[in-house]
């Protein structure tokens, strides 16, 4: 008579199952973090950037376009940004200027209005309200450090990384954040963003980039509104990256 040994095949009923679940698991060679971090680092790789930007919202065929001047500093756990429209006439002058502390993840912002000839604060949940009728917040303008969220690779193809981000804040004014991050080069190329609700609010498109000493460097963007249909495109016309600034660059001093 055949002895069967019971333990044997329990050990193989056992590896065959532990083998069927580890096949039917996707096998990530990078975590969500990681790749992140790399996307955060090659986004922000130049310390520094002044660039000339066309700014232009519409929907259903009108469009309005602003010109303004982006200048933007990092270092030492801080994100700073000046944006100073130029044209048309009727908004030269108007002035935004905000900073955020990493660690913290606490902002702060300021708008300058020439007609009142004052600095005003922007408290609480008006650094998420529309940056000047556009489809960018005043806290888009700046974006986000993946040191804000945590971030999780949900599945992934042969160009992308597709990445889910929960902010980290109970506060913060998304739920979630889906990035779309190219292989080729870990530049982020798109973020859907959901408000508190879980609904999709809206979306943003990195188109083009240039690349500056082997360094991929953003010149075109477009932020889509999901529920209105609104667009605003966000293209920069000339660029300097590594350039020296100072704190007194920024802040509400500057905006004067």
């Amino acid at each position: 008579m055949l002895r069967v040994n019971m333990l044997s095949i329990q050990i193989a009923v056992i590896g065959a199952v532990a083998f069927s679940l580890m096949a039917a698991t996707p096998a990530f060679a990078q975590s969500g973090e990681e790749i992140m971090q790399e996307a955060n680092a090659v986004m922000g790789f130049f310390p520094s950037a002044v660039a000339e930007v066309n700014l232009t919202t519409g929907k259903g065929g009108k469009q309005r376009e602003r010109l303004l001047r982006l200048v933007s500093k990092q270092g030492d756990g801080r994100r700073q940004l000046i944006a100073t429209f130029r044209e048309p006439a009727s908004v030269r002058g108007v002035g935004f200027s905000t900073e955020l502390d990493i660690a913290k993840d606490k902002r702060q912002s300021w708008v300058y209005l020439p007609s009142l000839g004052r600095v005003r604060e922007l408290k609480g949940g008006q650094q998420h309200e529309s940056f000047f009728g556009s489809d960018f917040s005043y806290s888009d303008l700046m974006g986000r450090d993946a040191a804000q969220d945590t971030h999780k690779l949900v599945s992934e193809d042969a160009v992308y990384y597709n990445i889910t981000s929960t902010p980290k804040s109970q506060s913060d004014v998304y739920s979630k954040l889906d990035y779309k991050v190219a292989k080729s080069d870990n530049t982020i190329r798109e973020i859907t963003f959901y408000n508190r609700k879980g609904q999709a609010l809206k979306r943003l498109t990195n188109i083009d980039f240039e690349v500056v000493d082997g360094v991929p460097v953003l010149l075109n963007s477009v932020m889509e509104n999901l529920k209105s249909g609104s667009v605003t495109s966000l293209n920069r016309t000339s660029m300097q990256v590594a350039i020296e600034l100072f704190d007194y660059d920024f802040g509400p001093e500057a905006l004067q």
